[in-house]
């Protein structure tokens, strides 16, 4: 005749149930099928992923159409795929030039989303419209205003108090303050990442002498720390349209 169980032996076998059932749960979440498509077209893109996945921050600077935002967005989407990766979500981020606000058509909501289009221009190439929308829908993909980060923390604890970290990629860094870019940074959390992207010569600020951008202060100051990737696409990384190589290289030299 088998032993009745006492109390706390019938407690203990609720908990351990549970706790099974919020991993299954987790597992269930953290294990996604999508398939990601797209592959490296040249060297440097390939450099910036492995860059990316070999340090906690990575700014990346260089040429338009070198695939810096689409590299970015592939590599967050392949490392939030990794169930042993520790990333649970991915943040875009965007900064938002108050002065141009007024003249784009529309209520504050769509005004703002011309500023992340073109993440998901990027994302729908990748993984398909569906699986981009189920991702932002689950909460997995999120977006934010750079100047609505204060009080923010990337990434948070899971039920077993294990840090699951977010994938952070801040686009158009030459269109920040340094001390903007500073409260970005300030935000990592355990077992996130930050990627700042950027092009130095299309900055819109208006800088006074001697004052800098955000994305050429940050390479002033964090060069040579550890931790801290460095990638740059020069005109000839450009893979949008051989064309286009031509034109950024007479701009540049002119």
């Amino acid at each position: 005749m088998a032993r009745k169980q006492t109390k706390k032996e019938e407690y203990q076998k609720l908990l351990n149930e549970f706790d099974d059932i919020k991993a299954s749960e987790q597992r269930d979440l953290m294990d996604l099928k999508y398939v990601i498509r797209g592959k490296y077209k040249n060297k440097k893109q390939k450099e910036m992923a492995d860059t990316i996945r070999n340090n906690r921050i990575t700014i990346v600077t260089g040429s338009p159409g070198s695939g810096k935002t689409y590299i970015a967005i592939k590599t967050g989407l392949e490392i939030l795929k990794d169930q042993k990766s520790g990333i649970g979500d991915i943040l875009l981020t965007s900064p938002v030039l108050p002065s141009k606000i007024g003249a784009l058509p529309g209520d504050l909501d769509s005004k703002l989303s011309n500023y992340f289009q073109h993440f998901y221009d990027n994302m729908d190439k990748l993984v398909g419209v569906k699986v981009r929308n189920f991702l932002v829908s689950s909460g997995l993909i999120s977006e934010k205003i750079i100047h609505f980060m204060r009080g923010s923390t990337f990434g948070k604890y899971d039920d077993f108090g294990n840090p699951v970290g977010t994938f952070c990629i801040l686009d158009e860094v030459q269109n920040i303050t340094p001390m903007e870019v500073k409260t970005y940074l300030s935000r990592l959390g355990e077992n996130s990442k930050i990627i700042l992207l950027g092009d130095p010569d299309q900055c819109d600020l208006s800088l006074r002498n001697n004052e800098i951008n955000g994305l050429a202060d940050a390479i002033k100051k964090l060069d040579g720390l550890e931790g801290i990737g460095f990638v740059h696409f020069t005109e000839d990384d450009i893979v949008r349209d051989p064309f286009l190589i031509s034109i950024m290289k007479r701009y540049r030299d002119k």
